[in-house]
């Protein structure tokens, strides 16, 4: 341990920057495949759910009564944005899914615990505008990616939810926060050791989860996020869930998106929606 407490273990598997140069690459790929599809979408943009600066969200349409997706962005907690990410609405509203993404204001202005109930706060903003935006409120997937998913998963676990969910797609996800106070990630964002136990999904599974979980990563990423992934997926089934996990082959933390929807994994979300 070194004498500002980082790990360098930990370190080196979960601040990806230095270890992925080409993730702006990436992100710039990302931002001009989600313009494309905003220009040629009906999406509605930028909807507010709070006074926050970034709780605002987009919604992308499909048929009347359309089930929903919400994806949840990453970039934990303190930087990207749901713009980013438009890209991913396009498979799911081709095949009958709505699509909802919300924003929310950023770390360490907003500490983690704020930015979980932005989060809530859409969820219930969509449940009270479902009628109008034309969406099914009782079919609903949560997603996120990275520390979306985190997000999403807090979220799906809460005793009480104001859309009826059908399924948790965890991509990439950090479902256990403990490490990150060893890295330089914690003090970036204002983390402390109560928070990263409240805030920790895989130490909220107390009771069993009343919805199944799929949970993906990329096999080119750390092991430590491989771990997040495959240890998460084994503790929502022993907490009495079901749950499976994957890894995608060829694929790092930030080119893992490119494939996260797939036609088989579209298809079992098609499943989880006739539940």
């Amino acid at each position: 341990m070194a004498s500002d407490g980082i790990d360098p273990r930990l370190e080196a598997e979960y601040s990806l920057r230095p270890r992925h140069p080409e993730r702006e690459a990436v992100y710039a790929a990302m931002r001009e495949a989600g313009r494309a599809v905003r220009a040629a979408s009906a999406a509605t943009l930028d909807l507010r759910y709070g006074a926050g600066p970034r709780m605002r969200l987009d919604f992308f349409p499909a048929a009347p009564g359309a089930p929903l997706f919400v994806f949840v962005h990453g970039g934990y907690w303190r930087a990207l944005d749901k713009e980013t990410f438009s890209f991913l609405a396009a498979p799911l509203v081709a095949r009958g899914i709505a699509v909802a993404m919300p924003g929310y204001d950023l770390a360490p202005e907003t500490p983690l615990p704020g930015i979980e109930s932005q989060i809530d706060a859409s969820f219930a903003w969509l449940s009270s505008n479902a009628a109008r935006l034309g969406f099914d409120p009782s079919r609903v997937v949560l997603s996120g990616h990275s520390a979306g998913a985190q997000l999403a998963a807090m979220s799906a676990l809460r005793e009480r939810h104001p859309l009826g969910l059908k399924g948790l797609l965890g991509i990439s996800g950090v479902y256990d926060l403990m490490p990150l106070l060893h890295t330089s990630i914690g003090p970036a964002i204002g983390l402390t050791p109560m928070q990263a136990q409240s805030s920790s999904p895989a130490r909220a599974l107390l009771q069993p989860p009343r919805l199944p979980g799929c949970f993906v990563a990329g096999a080119l990423e750390t092991d430590g996020f491989v771990r997040q992934t495959t240890d998460f997926a084994q503790a929502w089934r022993q907490a009495g869930g079901a749950a499976i996990a994957s890894l995608v082959s060829d694929t790092t933390h930030f080119t893992v998106l490119e494939r996260a929807l797939d036609p088989a994994r579209l298809a079992s979300i098609e499943t989880w929606f006739a539940r």
